[in-house]
Parts: C-alpha cells; structure tokens; sequence
C-alpha cells in the first residue's frame, strides 16, 4: 500500500507573469524551465499562460516535498504534456535522485484556469515497501 509523502498547492495570477516577461522577456524563459518545458512553452499560444503553470506547477511540488526551494533550483523541476494532454512532472537527474532516495515513486499534478488565476495541485506518493 502506498502513502501520501505530502500536497501541495499553487495559484497566482497570470498578470504576474505577463510583467515579469515584460521585464525579463527570454532571459526568465531559459533561467526558469528546463529544455522541454521551454520547448512546450513555445509550442503554446499564450506565453504567459503557459509559464504561470509551469511556475505554480513548481512551487505546488516544492510544497508538496515540504523544502521549499531551498537547495532547488528552478530547472531541477517541470511540468510538460503527455500526448493525450495530460501535464505530467519532469525533473534533473539530480532531482530524480533525491526523489529515489526519499522513496517518493509517483508524483502527480493537476493544473487549471480560470479568469486570469492559473492552480497548480501535486501529490507525492512514498514507494510501497
């Protein structure tokens, strides 16, 4: 039987990213998202849609792991599309090790919309013993 390791949740205004994009514009984009993250963003109409989910997506997964972003980087953790659209978590090696060493074997992720607010929800699920 698996257990919850933690949830957490995100929400933020699309606004904010649209003024960060006005003020940082590609230099946010390569600092923030890993390679297939930028890629997808890309690929999507609305720029700053997109990266408002990818960073709720985030902060969602660094609640949900209960550090916050201390020794976390921005890239060391993301947020892509499956081919049937479902977004799924991506993350560096060095991630993915520490997730293997803290025996958390599924993560999941749900994300919405709606008037200009996106949400990000994540739960990590321990490894069955």
């Amino acid at each position: 039987m698996s257990a919850i390791h933690g949830v957490g949740v995100d929400i933020l205004r699309i606004e904010r990213m649209d003024k960060a994009l006005a003020r940082h514009g590609e230099r946010l984009l390569t600092r923030m998202l890993g390679e297939a993250e930028l890629r997808e963003v890309r690929r999507r109409g609305n720029t700053a849609r997109a990266l408002a989910m990818c960073f709720a997506a985030k902060e969602a997964f660094v609640k949900a792991l209960g550090t916050g972003f201390s020794g976390i980087r921005w890239r060391d953790v993301g947020v892509v599309r499956a081919a049937n659209g479902r977004p799924q978590m991506v993350f560096s090696d060095a991630m993915q090790a520490r997730l293997d060493r803290e025996g958390i074997g599924a993560v999941h992720v749900s994300l919405s919309d709606d008037g200009g607010l996106v949400c990000a929800c994540v739960v990590l699920e321990r490894r069955s013993a």
